[in-house]
């Protein structure tokens, strides 16, 4: 955070700046978790409702003896719709309002909770509830970490991009292996 002040001539006690810093950081952060978890909550309930609902489920995928046998072009559509619409976003909105960044962020939720359902209908849901609580117990844990932490963590940017870079090549190798 900056201490630009807009041309107002006011100072902040030091022993309160660190506070009101921290509260406001604390509210913003809050507003942020609880946006995420919101969309969680939707995807989620989109992923249930396109492998559980028969008449939503049968638009999407191919099923045949409850387990999925392949999927329809409206899938196909929906699971690279989110992809199309960020890369239209980043070219196109360059200073988006509030309210269409909502509306973006609202439809890619949407889009890719629809089309988790194929993977509620490939695996069972003691194996998908069990890795989204490990997530959710990650995130939480590196949350807590990064904002108690004092220490500037850009050093570490470099060295995971590498690590993104040797997973992605060790996963082209296993394709073909």
């Amino acid at each position: 955070m900056n201490d630009f002040n807009r041309g107002y001539a006011r100072s902040i006690p030091a022993d309160r700046a660190d506070m009101s810093v921290d509260a406001g950081l604390r509210k913003f952060m809050l507003g942020v978790y609880n946006k995420v978890a919101l969309g969680l909550v939707v995807s989620g309930a989109l992923a249930y409702a396109t492998s559980s609902v028969p008449a939503i489920r049968d638009l999407m995928f191919v099923v045949q003896g409850g387990r999925l046998a392949g999927v329809t072009p409206l899938y196909m559509v929906v699971a690279f719709a989110p992809l199309v619409l960020m890369l239209v976003a980043g070219f196109a909105m360059r200073n988006p309002k509030p309210q269409t960044a909502g509306a973006l962020y609202w439809t890619i939720v949407s889009l890719i909770g629809a089309s988790l359902g194929a993977v509620m209908l490939r695996y069972t849901g003691e194996s998908v509830a069990a890795t989204f609580f490990v997530t959710a117990t990650a995130f939480g844990g590196l949350s807590l970490f990064g904002y108690t932490t004092k220490k500037d963590l850009t050093g570490f940017g470099s060295f995971l991009m590498m690590g993104v870079i040797g997973l992605i090549v060790a996963s082209l190798v296993s394709i073909f292996l």
